[in-house]
């Protein structure tokens, strides 16, 4: 998780990104005589290799765009606006995507009550605060360092993924 969030490096990050799902595989699975447990475990590897391959597609778009992999590089390369809007728009929605569903943020949270109720009791306190806190950094880190030039457009990524209530979503006004 360390790795996750200290590193300025697109490939860097999806490195801890990937060394901490596996560990976190692992521990759902450790129950090995339950099979709810199993399930768990092998449901949460497949939604987070989907996730996990989002976030890989996406990363490898933006090294397409920019040519670096570097956050620093990255920003000063968006900046002088000399990119493609529409591949952008898809790696910046493809990166998003990926680290929701790691969050496990409304609408890519499916995976969470089967994983949790799978897991140990101890697994479950683990898994509900320190990946997500890694993820929360390593978001604050990849958005606001290497795609900060880009912050206007992720406000509207941004709002799809805080958009919970009902009522927002279909156009109401606020609460009855």
């Amino acid at each position: 998780m360390c790795l996750l969030i200290s590193r300025g490096n697109l490939l860097s990050i999806y490195l801890g990104f990937e060394l901490m799902a596996l560990s976190t595989y692992a521990l759902v699975a450790l129950d090995r005589d339950s099979a709810v447990s199993g399930e768990a475990a092998m449901k949460y590897f497949v939604l987070g290799a989907l996730a996990s391959g989002l976030l890989l597609y996406g990363t490898s778009m933006l090294y397409g765009i920019t040519g670096s992999l570097d956050l620093h590089e990255i920003a000063t390369r968006l900046a002088s606006g000399n990119h493609p809007r529409v591949l952008l728009a898809f790696s910046v929605a493809f990166i998003v995507i990926g680290i929701a569903f790691r969050l496990g943020a409304v609408p890519f949270h499916m995976w969470v009550p089967d994983v949790y109720h799978g897991a140990p009791t101890a697994v479950t306190l683990f898994l509900s605060a320190a990946p997500k806190l890694a993820a929360v950094g390593m978001t604050f880190r990849l958005l606001g360092e290497g795609l900060e030039p880009l912050a206007p457009d992720l406000n509207l990524d941004s709002l799809f993924l805080g958009v919970t209530r009902q009522d927002v979503v279909e156009g109401g006004h606020g609460p009855p």
